[in-house]
């Protein structure tokens, strides 16, 4: 069974800025587009990430009583704790890249992690558009499209024929912004208690046909 994680940002985001990053490629200025690019790159899953275009520290915007096992940062940056990388490892041993990374307040005070930047790169195509009840960019119906399920397992119909049954979690290739996972991945979170990305079941083929 796969699992579509709901990257909707009002529910995986925690506004955390690079300052130290931004001055290294401030906006605008020469390397302005160099790191547009390197944002993509780790946004999007394009390609791996060298690890000095990466940032090493986030600034969180507002303090807070608990932090998640992962969240977004700004510009679109995965941020996972030790405990989450873990169990990711445990499934897809060196499939993904991580980068230590530390996170203070503006005070400057250190909140506990470790905590790392995470980039996905691993590229799977299962989702059967023609059967899902998804929004999509018109003008990309192939590549590139928007994703935006409606949190629902009837939203989004995946072609388990079309996975890798070595790969336990992955982006699906047409659909910038999406995450997926395996059934015995996101139970591995509940198991250890990592508060992980929120996700739903998507409904398998197979189950659509056999109706």
């Amino acid at each position: 069974m796969t699992h579509i994680f709901d990257m909707q940002l009002h529910k995986v985001q925690i506004p955390a800025d690079m300052p130290e990053w931004e001055e290294r490629y401030p906006i605008p200025g020469p390397l302005a587009k160099a790191g547009a690019n390197i944002v993509g790159g780790w946004r999007e899953g394009m390609r791996k990430t060298l690890p000095e275009e990466m940032p090493k520290e986030l600034v969180a915007r507002k303090p807070r009583k608990a932090w998640p096992d992962a969240f977004k940062a700004v510009n679109g940056l995965h941020v996972v704790t030790e405990r989450a990388k873990d169990v990711i490892e445990r499934f897809d041993p060196n499939l993904h890249q991580f980068f230590p990374l530390r996170l203070r307040t503006k005070r400057r005070v250190e909140i506990e992690g470790p905590w790392f930047a995470m980039n996905v790169t691993v590229r799977q195509s299962s989702i059967v558009l023609e059967k899902s009840r998804m929004l999509v960019n018109s003008n990309f119906p192939d590549t590139h499209c928007s994703f935006y399920p409606t949190s629902k397992t009837e939203d989004v119909i995946v072609d388990p024929s079309k996975l890798s049954p070595d790969i336990h979690f992955w982006r699906e290739a047409r659909f910038i912004g999406s995450l997926a996972g395996s059934d015995a991945f996101v139970a591995a979170f509940k198991d250890a208690g990592v508060k992980f990305f929120p996700s739903f079941r998507a409904t398998d083929l197979a189950d659509i046909e056999a109706r």
